[in-house]
């Protein structure tokens, strides 16, 4: 492949598919665990990602857009079960039907146009996820009289066929979240509601990877797994259905500059030196990816082997504070991952210092970062 880049993520393929084989062992023998693989599977690469998975054993695969879904279709995954979580564009719904990319259901007025386009292209049981609204407000049909409505655009609709039903937490990874359990009160009145209809989807599912982790009432039929299958989860490494991390974004120090105390580096004077600072400059910046808000808050990084703060960030270089380590130029930089002499720094640990989780600092990561694929599916 190219490796002619600045930075690479290195992305363990092995590590994902255990990941899931973890999660799947764990789980009760009437749920399956569907990975999550919006967003370019969180950065990792959807097509590996997908085919190592699909390899390992997932039969199911979750998206959010139908372009996601063809490009799955297009890499050979032919006889994946593939759906997209969120609303669709109607101009897309041909190509979803197609294709044979399962939809998701909240409102009759999607239903009667999906039936046409199945009518038309003569498709039968073509798969349709019912998506209840219980707190998140975002896509999805209140039980009750709007859900009264889609029950009854789904009697007239003969050609969809109800393969599954379900909701999203607001706040999964909260234990013990008070939010969450009425949600899944709201979910089971829904899945209440559809039954009494006539309608038995046989795929039930409102957990996501947080969720997953402590809410064992709300496993239903089916859990959808995102961040745990790429990094760390809230178990302690060793303990059982702890996740490996499988990824890793590496670059190289470029410069070496030492400002004196009251020196500023970066646009706009972005940081200030307090005392005499030896700078590395490294060939990376929000262009490819790396989050502004982590210079902010000046997030470790690992040069060599060493933490180091970042100071600051450009569109294509960054800036880290080497004074009180050993850096030349050349080193390599570890934004998260395992540096070569076995120092890990965790994605979550780094996106903890903004609020946010790791797989948020993957799915920024742009096409500027080459991939570089380990393990079980590599690609040629």
């Amino acid at each position: 492949m190219n490796t002619y880049y600045n930075s690479l993520l290195q992305v363990d393929l092995n590590k994902i598919s255990s990941n899931w084989k973890t999660i799947q062992s764990a789980l009760p023998d009437h749920c399956q665990c569907i990975p999550v693989l919006k967003g370019n599977a969180y950065g990792a690469g959807l097509v590996p990602v997908a085919k190592a998975l699909y390899a390992s054993g997932a039969s199911f695969l979750a998206v959010a857009q139908v372009s996601e879904g063809i490009l799955l279709r297009s890499a050979g995954l032919k006889d994946a079960e593939v759906f997209v979580l969120g609303g669709v564009p109607q101009p897309l719904l041909a190509a979803a039907v197609s294709h044979r990319i399962g939809l998701t259901l909240f409102s009759a007025a999607t239903a009667y146009a999906l039936e046409a386009e199945c009518a038309r292209q003569q498709v039968n049981a073509f798969p349709v996820q019912i998506k209840i609204e219980t707190g998140l407000h975002r896509n999805g049909v209140l039980p009750g009289e709007e859900l009264d409505k889609l029950i009854e655009a789904l009697r007239n609709c003969p050609h969809l066929k109800a393969a599954g039903a379900f909701s999203h937490f607001a706040e999964g990874e909260v234990y013990g979240s008070p939010l969450t359990m009425c949600q899944f009160a709201e979910f089971q009145r829904g899945v209440a509601q559809l039954k009494a209809a006539g309608i038995c989807p046989p795929l039930l599912h409102i957990c996501n990877s947080g969720a997953s982790e402590w809410f064992d009432a709300a496993i239903c039929t089916g859990v959808r797994i995102g961040r745990r299958l790429y990094m760390d989860s809230q178990k302690h490494p060793g303990e059982h259905g702890a996740i490996a991390e499988a990824c890793c974004w590496q670059s190289s120090v470029t410069n070496l500059r030492t400002l004196a105390p009251g020196e500023t580096l970066g646009y706009d004077g972005a940081w200030t030196a307090p005392r005499a600072t030896r700078v590395a400059v490294v060939c990376v910046g929000y262009a490819d990816g790396l989050c502004p808000q982590l210079a902010d808050a000046h997030a470790p990084v690992l040069v060599g082997d060493c933490r180091a703060p970042l100071l600051s960030t450009c569109m294509d270089q960054c800036f880290v504070d080497v004074t009180d380590i050993p850096c030349q130029i050349g080193d390599v930089v570890t934004f998260f991952g395992e540096s070569a002499g076995g120092v890990h720094l965790s994605a979550q640990e780094v996106a903890s210092l903004i609020g946010d989780e790791g797989v948020f600092l993957t799915s920024l990561l742009t096409a500027r970062v080459g991939r570089i694929y380990l393990g079980l599916g590599t690609p040629a």
